[in-house]
């Protein structure tokens, strides 16, 4: 579970009143265990309420926020999440002095990528037999920036691993594992269950160019000294494939096929990787409740 039963977190909430300027009515940073119920003041009337939890940024980070529209242009650091600390946000409406809770469903900003098996089938080819070593998997053209409480239409703000596996991108992670592992031993006919979930934010854009490339998920390894790249594209290639989108994971099962590519942003084709690709909604969330 994203928030676990007994686990402390951060809360930022923010009231709104609930009309044509949606002012700040209250600002207060909680701390809290799932679970428990957050409490928050306010005064009395329609309120739309605002939360983060794992905020970024201190509560005097927030001191120029006096409206919604405000805080709807707020944005999130990909590079300052880690597996263990994951941004989610969520907002909801209630009256204050009437109702005496509400619920938000909170969701991660971020999706998951999630690599849950990897085998070769080198049927028919000269290296019939061979294994990749020195195996890597990656994510490159990965969105860095996202607004905290946008849902959808996500397209690239700030780009790491733009082409490639970059070491100096990597290395301003606060967790580098979030984007970026190695698979232990090499991976031969026998199939492997490599336990990778990697996350990343929403990469939606329509078509690719220069400035707004694919994400892509990069399996590198060597057969027989040369080094190979396996580039797939996420969620792209099929009618319904629109992108990597908020709250949702993608996983994977790969068979490797063939020698792959000698270009890590040039995705492969079915001759080269069979692939099947689950896509659920990243539903671990709990709702939270919180009273005034």
């Amino acid at each position: 579970m994203l928030l676990e039963q007994g686990y402390e977190y951060t809360a930022d909430i923010f009231v709104f009143n609930n009309d044509r300027l949606q002012r700040l009515d209250s600002y207060q940073r909680v701390k809290c265990r799932s679970g428990k119920i957050p409490f928050a003041a306010s005064q009395n009337g329609k309120k739309i309420i605002a939360a983060i939890v794992n905020p970024q940024s201190d509560s005097y980070g927030w001191s120029h926020i006096n409206s919604l529209q405000a805080l709807e242009q707020e944005t999130a650091d990909l590079r300052k999440e880690t597996h263990d600390k994951i941004l989610l946000s969520g907002l909801c409406t209630a009256e204050a002095g009437k109702d005496s809770g509400c619920e938000i469903d909170l969701t991660p900003l971020s999706a998951e990528i999630q690599i849950e098996s990897i085998r070769c089938d080198f049927s028919g080819k000269p290296y019939q037999g061979a294994k990749i070593e020195e195996v890597k998997a990656y994510l490159i053209n990965v969105n860095t920036s996202a607004r905290i409480f946008q849902k959808n239409g996500f397209t690239p703000e700030t780009l790491c691993n733009q082409g490639g596996f970059i070491e100096n991108d990597v290395k301003q992670f606060e967790d580098s594992g979030i984007i970026s592992t190695e698979i232990k031993g090499s991976v031969g006919s026998q199939t492997v269950y490599p336990d990778i979930v990697f996350r990343c934010y929403p990469n939606e854009c329509e078509e690719e160019s220069a400035g707004s490339p694919f994400t892509r998920l990069v399996i590198e390894g060597k057969i027989n000294g040369n080094t190979c790249f396996y580039p797939i594209d996420i969620n792209r290639g099929q009618p319904s494939g629109k992108g990597i989108g908020r709250n949702c994971r993608y996983i994977y099962n790969i068979t490797i096929k063939s020698s792959g590519s000698s270009d890590p942003d040039t995705a492969v084709t079915p001759a080269d990787v069979d692939i099947t690709c689950g896509i659920v909604p990243w539903d671990e969330s709990d709702n939270d409740e919180i009273i005034f």
